[in-house]
């Protein structure tokens, strides 16, 4: 845990000395879905019974803030994030060779630091590509009655999250419109399901 919390400071540190000096930060927020990905879970201990990442897509919503480096096609990006999957009651996966009941809500929120590749970065219309690593919190609740919704147990960490992928920009005078495409996975022990973000957002 206190190597994943030293982690982010320091990369942030020696990034911003490479920033474009008298470039202030653009500003963005991007909504959409966390869509689950693949076999990535993992078994967690909830007491009598085992628990793992949720099966259902749900919400992501991220803040970001984005630095242009010295090359225009570069870009710093610091971004907060959160992001909601879930699953139904008495629902199971098989993780390896044990069978977990998913969690009710499989809850991730973190600060990445990450940077931006963009291929024509003076064009209206680029696409580009993100590479970001940072501190995430997970959480994973669940309820020791399998026919019951309410989130009673819960079971969390702080650990290494990754994030890379790729989007398309449409710019509009000064105003971005952006779609990405990402992966997501959280590295700690009691982390919950990988996740697709896909989501649509605006940068002034």
């Amino acid at each position: 845990m206190s190597r994943s919390i030293v982690l982010f400071p320091l990369v942030a540190t020696l990034c911003m000395p490479t920033l474009s000096q008298g470039q202030r930060p653009r500003f963005g927020i991007a909504i959409g879905q966390g869509i689950v990905a693949g076999d990535s879970r993992v078994v967690v201990d909830a007491g009598s019974f085992n628990v793992t990442g949720a099966g259902q897509a749900g919400l992501h919503i991220r803040g970001m803030a984005e630095w242009p480096l010295h090359s225009t096609a570069f870009a710093f990006r610091a971004e907060f994030f959160y992001n909601r999957l879930h699953s139904s009651p008495n629902s199971y996966a098989v993780v390896g060779d044990s069978i977990a009941t998913t969690a009710l809500t499989d809850r991730t929120v973190g600060i990445m630091s990450s940077f931006v590749a963009s291929l024509a970065p003076n064009a209206g219309v680029s696409p580009y590509f993100v590479l970001g690593t940072g501190v995430v919190k997970s959480s994973l609740g669940t309820n020791s009655d399998p026919q019951s919704n309410d989130v009673v147990i819960s079971r969390g960490g702080i650990g290494l999250g990754l994030q890379t992928g790729m989007g398309l920009r449409f710019r509009v005078q000064r105003t971005d419109f952006l779609v990405e495409w990402r992966y997501a996975q959280v590295l700690n022990n009691t982390r919950g399901s990988a996740y697709w973000p896909l989501t649509v957002g605006i940068r002034f």
